[in-house]
């Protein structure tokens, strides 16, 4: 009987230290195969901006979009900084539209746009400034029970504050592509109901970039 429990014993030791050391060994394996996919992404990515200073971007759809009326068009761009920093990009969206009742509306932002992983690729915050110039007739808004359309024209400037989020794609081709969401307010107390400049006349700041396409020189 003695014999057969100190077998037990001696079996179940055995037989846990081994299995303790397989588990060890297999342990210590998956940290080797995760730091070698660690050092070979980091050896074999290569940086689709190195030697690239600035970017040139275009909307071409939502131009063609807005040429479909006789009431104006739109015209969206961007030119973006990459040599300012390694996980950084400094851009100037440009946004130009003449429209119905004399209206014209441009923006010029500047955004500062930092990337949350390791390389200019992915996802990023931004934080920016807007100065915009929106020049049109006066008419119907929900502030103005007006129908009629005024006959003067009033021209309104003013600067806001925008923070945001970003997705970036770059090509080794030197393409890109972008998307954006962005939300702010202007820092003005007056409010305009301005014919065809839809939220613009008023103090929020929402805004989306979606079809952008990008070259990067």
């Amino acid at each position: 009987m003695k014999r057969f429990v100190f077998f037990y014993i001696f079996t179940n030791v055995f037989f846990s230290q081994n299995e303790n050391q397989v588990d060890t060994l297999m342990l210590n394996q998956k940290k080797m195969l995760a730091n070698q996919d660690l050092i070979l992404e980091e050896v074999t990515y290569i940086d689709p901006l190195e030697g690239k200073k600035y970017g040139i971007e275009f909307n071409p759809a939502g131009f063609l979009l807005s040429t479909t009326s006789d009431e104006g068009f739109t015209i969206t761009g961007s030119l973006s900084l990459f040599s300012v920093s390694e996980s950084a990009e400094i851009a100037f969206p440009i946004y130009y539209k003449v429209g119905k009742e004399d209206l014209k509306l441009f923006h010029l932002d500047s955004h500062y746009r930092l990337f949350t992983g390791k390389h200019r690729n992915g996802f990023y915050l931004s934080s920016g400034i807007r100065f915009t110039q929106l020049r049109g007739r006066e008419g119907y808004s929900f502030f103005n029970w007006n129908n009629n359309v005024s006959n003067e024209i009033t021209s309104v400037t003013k600067v806001g504050l925008i923070f945001g989020i970003g997705y970036r794609i770059f090509g080794r081709n030197g393409w890109y592509w972008g998307t954006s969401l962005f939300a702010g307010r202007y820092f003005t107390d007056t409010e305009y109901s301005i014919v065809g400049a839809g939220n613009v006349d008023s103090k929020a700041i929402i805004d989306m970039e979606l079809l952008k396409i990008g070259k990067t020189f």
